[in-house]
């Protein structure tokens, strides 16, 4: 079975804990908009979408990653936040409508094909979390530089279909995308 690394960059790991999906949304901070969506509606489209449930990473891009946030009482904008929210919906949209039997990055957990790599990206985040093994006859390997919006919205559907495509680009940096349940192995 293929062996991956992981950095534990939350500190939840343990030897031989299993990551699993989370169907447990209410006690997540949920952003919704007054009078258009609350959180019923949010917790039913997760629901439909991913009725087994939301791996952390979704969980943080679906539910807990503000995108806009409004002045009270209208619709202008105060602040707006990351770009990763609208990667992770476009780069999803484009798995489900052209690749839909590859995991979901909101179902999945992420590692990294060489130790070595796991460490460069422990080292860029700190350098002060543990790394763990994960083995997965399931991962997808995808080229993570491809994870941006490009300079367009039709730009950022290419770069999506060529990451779910296994494409690489030049200076490819490999990533495993793991779906759940996943056992985790060894701390290195």
């Amino acid at each position: 079975m293929p062996k991956f690394y992981t950095v534990d960059r939350a500190g939840s790991m343990n030897v031989n804990s299993i990551f699993e999906l989370s169907t447990n949304y209410p006690e997540k901070q949920m952003w919704t908009v007054d009078g258009l969506y609350d959180e019923k509606d949010v917790i039913a489209r997760i629901e439909q979408f991913y009725p087994k449930g939301l791996s952390t990473h979704g969980i943080q891009y679906l539910i807990t990653g503000g995108i806009v946030i409004f002045e009270e009482g209208t619709r202008s904008p105060l602040h707006i936040t990351y770009t990763e929210p609208m990667i992770e919906a476009i780069f999803e949209l484009v798995r489900k409508n052209e690749f839909p039997t590859l995991p979901s990055r909101m179902q999945s957990m992420f590692a990294w094909l060489t130790l070595e790599d796991a460490r460069r990206f422990n080292e860029s985040v700190g350098n002060d979390k543990s790394i763990f093994e994960v083995n997965s006859n399931n991962a997808f390997i995808a080229d993570q530089n491809l994870l941006f919006l490009g300079a367009s919205v039709i730009g950022a559907y290419e770069l999506a279909r060529k990451y779910w495509s296994g494409d690489r680009s030049n200076n490819c940096k490999l990533e495993a995308v793991i779906p759940l349940p996943a056992v985790i192995g060894n701390k290195i």
